[in-house]
């Protein structure tokens, strides 16, 4: 009978972690639910990005990454709810400080007019991409958009994010760090021209 080795742990230097005792909690038993509760915990208020955690723990626990990039965006969602919300009732008590506490004040009108205008897409794209999901469930509340709508494309766009990478961690291991780093950018990229590309021929039908 084999004596069960844990996996090495990564080199989590490359993904600039808060420190090796983060990834230490995340490999403990209880590690999924410190998972979850930061996932909760990002799309309200927590300024680390929910990845920064989901990527050694699926490193870590290759053989269950799916399951953790299943409950991460399920936990991620019902965060996301909470700060539509905060947005739909408790804007002017709490909404407020949370946008205040990331500097995104002056950031907040446009926000709110890309969110009003293409609400849609642009949940897409803060659920795919780094700009905060926090502040698109805020704006979502505040606008007034559809609420099934907000969650079936934060669904579709954090559980993209995080199944994707969830997958390559599962299939190549630490390798998957530089791929996520490298085409990451390249994604969002492409998701802001496309939604520029939206405005512009919106714009061109309407005029």
């Amino acid at each position: 009978m084999g004596v069960q080795v844990s996996p090495p742990a990564p080199k989590v230097n490359k993904m600039n972690f808060l420190s090796t005792k983060v990834y230490n909690i995340l490999r403990a038993k209880k590690s999924p639910l410190y998972l979850y509760a930061i996932a909760f915990s990002e799309s309200i208020f927590f300024p680390v990005p929910t990845d920064t955690f989901l990527i050694p723990m699926a490193l870590a626990n290759r053989e269950k990454a799916i399951s953790l990039g299943l409950y991460t965006t399920l936990f991620s969602v019902i965060g996301g709810a909470v700060g539509y919300l905060i947005g739909l009732l408790f804007f002017d008590t709490v909404g407020i400080n949370i946008i205040k506490n990331f500097d995104l004040i002056e950031k907040f009108e446009i926000f709110s007019a890309s969110v009003k205008d293409y609400g849609y897409f642009f949940i897409f794209i803060a659920g795919f991409t780094p700009i905060p999901y926090k502040i698109a469930a805020i704006t979502s509340g505040v606008i007034g958009i559809s609420f099934p709508i907000f969650i079936i494309f934060s669904f579709l766009s954090r559980g993209l994010r995080f199944l994707l990478e969830v997958f390559l961690c599962q299939k190549i291991g630490d390798k998957a760090i530089d791929i996520i780093k490298k085409y990451s950018f390249l994604l969002t990229i492409i998701l802001i021209i496309s939604f520029i590309g939206i405005i512009v021929i919106k714009e061109a039908i309407l005029n």
